[in-house]
């Protein structure tokens, strides 16, 4: 007699069911396929998935074995993304598209993950063949946006978001997104690109070719250099680089005049001063280096890096420290006029004065060059990486340095006291 259950995945029912092929052993596909939804239902998805591939390889026509193996896969995927390992859930979900090429749902979830790995290019691949299979699902058609606002094709992002926002307003977030989009569009319509090998790069049309090479010698050469410091991470290509003249720079990222570049996902900078002056190229490569370690602690750590570490990465790694902020710092310290750590581990810079931002910088700097010269650039590493695991903040710190926030507090505290 047929044994029925059903699989719950992304709030679709998926019937467990097979008809009763005889197995080796005397073991029938359906009851090796029952086997695989007891497992899934319990939440044991290593041995459902290994159970229902026993039945695909017995019976790989089956709709109901794919549908099953493709949830399994989908089910431990989601696993592995939680606990930060995208690379193992990008290989499930791989296998799952195998399984069952026009099912869209493992596409819209490998177009997250790819998103999350910043491999842009995988992330449309399989979106667009989500929506293609089953076009008008919000979702899809939001991370196919921002895939598109990745690969800096503004009009492309702002077409699919016109579209969720036009079936589902509600989406605030979207909408913001949609204004910044359309802010960016209005800003660099006209400009030319240009690409090398790890770079797109995007320029007002009269920015001489002098100009244009240095920006791509600096951000060719922090490629290499950011990319062994901190590991040998190398973030796949292209990064995107977007360069304007002051005012535009004002006008499509809405900073104030202090903010000297930003990394939003991608990189955006100045290449003149208010005045119309060209930014001299040791200022200019200060300010990319900075930029461009902020996309290395992205593609190490995750989002889940806290300010002080990502901000006093690029700091340290972008200029020497000098008489002038050892001065400073012993001030600070010495005046007992810090904020903690932990106060820095979430703070919100654009709400700080130009001088607090300065202050905060300086003290986020020290924190990590403290750490980097006592232990090495190995550990910074390894704690970008246990960052990257979900892991929070402060366990991450006192499995790799054996420190708490309290600690730290204090050796940084006595070295400039």
């Amino acid at each position: 007699m047929m044994r029925l259950a059903y699989i719950l995945l992304g709030g679709c029912l998926a019937l467990v069911s097979s008809v009763a092929v005889a197995a080796p052993g005397g073991l029938k596909t359906v009851d090796i396929n029952n086997a695989g939804a007891d497992a899934y239902n319990q939440g044991d998805y290593v041995r459902a998935i290994d159970l229902f591939e026993q039945a695909y390889d017995r019976e790989p026509n089956s709709p109901i074995i794919r549908r099953n193996l493709c949830n399994a896969y989908q089910a431990r995927a989601d696993q592995f993304a939680r606990s930060g390992d995208l690379k193992s859930a990008v290989r499930l979900l791989e296998n799952a598209t195998g399984v069952e090429p026009d099912n869209p749902s493992p596409r819209v979830q490998l177009g997250a993950y790819y998103l999350r790995l910043n491999d842009v290019d995988a992330a449309i691949r399989h979106l667009e063949q989500a929506i293609t299979i089953k076009p008008g699902d919000p979702d899809a058609h939001e991370l196919l946006g921002e895939a598109y606002y990745r690969d800096n094709d503004l009009s492309s992002a702002r077409a699919q978001w016109e579209y969720v926002l036009k079936v589902d307003p509600g989406r605030t977030a979207l909408a913001e997104r949609y204004e910044k989009a359309f802010r960016e569009e209005s800003v660099e319509t006209g400009f030319d690109r240009w690409r090398s090998r790890h770079f797109q790069v995007t320029y007002p049309p009269d920015v001489p070719a002098e100009v244009r090479g240095t920006v791509i010698q600096i951000l060719d050469r922090a490629y290499v250099e950011i990319g062994r410091e901190l590991g040998g991470v190398f973030p796949p290509p292209p990064i995107h680089a977007i360069f304007y003249y002051a005012g535009q720079f004002s006008e499509a990222t809405l900073q104030q005049s202090h903010v000297g570049a930003v990394y939003d996902g991608k990189i955006r900078a100045p290449l003149t001063l208010d005045n119309g002056q060209w930014i001299p190229e040791p200022e200019l490569r200060r300010r990319l280096t900075h930029e461009y370690v902020h996309v290395v602690v992205r593609q190490a750590g995750g989002p889940g890096v806290p300010w002080w570490v990502n901000e006093g990465l690029a700091e340290f790694l972008s200029r020497p420290t000098t008489s002038q902020d050892e001065a400073r710092l012993r001030q600070l310290f010495q005046a007992q006029n810090v904020p903690s750590l932990r106060e820095l581990e979430s703070v919100n810079i654009n709400t700080l004065s130009p001088e607090d931002s300065a202050l905060a910088y300086l003290h986020a700097r020290a924190a990590v060059e403290m750490l980097w010269n006592r232990f090495g650039r190995g550990r910074m590493a390894q704690l970008l990486q246990e960052i990257s695991r979900n892991k929070p903040v402060e366990q991450a710190l006192q499995e790799v340095y054996r420190r708490n926030y309290r600690i730290l507090d204090r050796d940084l505290a006595a070295q400039y006291q």
